[in-house]
């Protein structure tokens, strides 16, 4: 019988985190007709024989040379039977009731897609020894934008329905490319942001994720800084610019603006400069959304550029003190995300 969920795990190594991952799926299925499609992005060694345990699982193991998350998942979706899908990280858990209340809530609305609130877990010891953590509530919105570029969810948030998604995936509005891998989960949001979305939410928290020892790209966040970067102007290259898309242009034209101001002090002029180039390529946003009250009457005294300045200035570290790349290092990979940016706009 056809699927009615169909969970894409892009998974690379890391076989012990893909174990809590599966358990947290072995408990969280109930008795939906699902399918796991994990999608081996070249593990060394392959991972399907390490998870030989969870075989009363419905996973389907598909391989690919290795590609990076954002392939992976896009070869996982091609492949996935279900009216519903969900992409989860494989060191990311589910709680038991997620998926049913979530396929309940879009059976009887009708959306497109439907979120919940978060949680978070340290990933150590035995699965029936973790401690799971609510992290507050998300808000409840309605425009895509709003979802996909303010409150921004974690990815395994959200389940779609198929045919909502798959179009605008298909087909993305941001092109695939190796170097966006950092933020590829947002990279998805940026391709949703400027389309129409029926969207609902369950209340709980439901989403849980994780917290370990293992590498992770957060472990240098001038990585995802500069892929975020390459994602958002490869977004407003592409992007059609017209009233229907407006909403979107301006959230991420706010989101580059808050990046900067939340920049180290003596960070990468490069950078700086295409941030807030970014924040000036979208029609005049209201002072509320770039900044506190604090923010709004500097603005009004000396403009919304010159007081985010001075206060990055006033309340932000030196790059020097929170550093994980060598300056060398990072000026490679602005270069890089920027020329790529260049030829793809």
């Amino acid at each position: 019988m056809t699927p009615v969920v169909s969970v894409i795990i892009p998974a690379y190594n890391r076989a012990g985190l893909l174990r809590y991952t599966l358990e947290s799926l072995r408990r969280g299925l109930g008795d939906l007709r699902a399918e796991i499609l994990v999608v081996d992005d070249g593990s060394a060694p392959p991972l399907a024989p390490q998870i030989e345990d969870f075989q009363d699982l419905p996973i389907r193991w598909l391989t690919q040379a290795n590609q990076g998350s954002i392939v992976a998942r896009l070869h996982g979706l091609s492949q996935a039977q279900g009216r519903y899908i969900l992409f989860l990280d494989s060191d990311d858990l589910v709680h038991p009731e997620k998926l049913p209340r979530q396929v309940a809530e879009l059976e009887t609305s009708g959306a497109d897609v439907c979120y919940t609130d978060t949680a978070w877990v340290t990933l150590d010891g035995p699965y029936e020894s973790l401690t799971v953590q609510p992290r507050g509530n998300l808000p409840q919105v309605s425009r895509p934008a709003d979802l996909y570029l303010s409150v921004q969810p974690p990815p395994h948030s959200c389940l779609y329905r198929s045919t909502y998604l798959r179009p605008h995936l298909e087909h993305p509005l941001v092109p695939v490319d190796r170097r966006f891998d950092p933020v590829g989960d947002v990279w998805i949001y940026y391709n949703l942001a400027p389309y129409p979305a029926r969207i609902t939410k369950v209340a709980g928290h439901y989403t849980i994720y994780s917290q370990h020892g293992e590498g992770r790209y957060t472990q240098h966040w001038e990585k995802l800084g500069v892929a975020a970067l390459g994602v958002m102007r490869a977004f407003m290259a592409h992007c059609p610019v017209s009233d229907s898309t407006l909403e979107a242009r301006r959230r991420v034209a706010e989101c580059a603006f808050h990046s900067w101001r939340k920049l180290p002090n003596g960070f990468q002029k490069d950078y700086e400069q295409a941030m807030i180039a970014l924040w000036q390529a979208v029609p005049e946003i209201p002072a509320g959304r770039l900044g506190g009250r604090g923010f709004q009457v500097l603005a009004k005294l000396m403009g919304r550029g010159a007081a985010g300045r001075l206060l990055r200035h006033l309340q932000r570290p030196h790059y020097t003190t929170i550093a994980t790349l060598n300056r060398r290092e990072l000026d490679q990979l602005v270069t890089g995300i920027l020329t790529l940016s260049e030829a793809t706009g």
